[in-house]
């Protein structure tokens, strides 16, 4: 390894610790953040495109260094699917996770952090949709 690798490998690491330490990290897994997706994106999907909720799903370490984050959606509407997760006033859509670019997020309509355990349970919903742990499972 030479002394270029050895600084960035440093940098990151600098990066990543600061990143830990900020209890404001905007793009912290378990915030809800306000996205708006464009129009255009939409195209032939059943994805919503506007202003809309999300949790931010991605890893931190993810969010710090890409352009590209994963949220999982809210609602404010209930549909009685048995994998969205109820948090105060919506439901967090833990069935579906949507790639978003972070331009897309309005960090000045304001962020609210999830508890831990609802956290889980989005995580273990999520996990059920994509095969990862049996549906029968609680």
């Amino acid at each position: 390894m030479n002394k270029t690798d050895t600084r960035t490998k440093s940098e990151y690491a600098r990066k990543i610790e600061a990143m830990f330490a900020d209890k404001n990290f905007l793009y912290r897994r378990g915030n809800i953040v306000w996205v708006h997706i464009p129009e255009d994106w939409k195209g032939s999907t059943h994805i919503q495109s506007g202003l809309r909720r999300g949790v931010i799903f991605s890893n931190d370490v993810n969010n710090l260094f890409s352009d590209l984050i994963y949220i999982i959606p809210c609602s404010r509407k209930k549909k009685h699917m048995k994998l969205h997760v109820k948090h105060r006033n919506q439901y967090i859509l833990a069935e579906q996770i949507i790639p978003v670019d972070k331009s897309w997020i309005l960090p000045e309509r304001g962020i609210e952090k999830i508890d831990m355990l609802t956290l889980k349970e989005v995580e273990s919903n999520f996990m059920k949709q994509f095969g990862l742990k049996d549906l029968m499972a609680s």
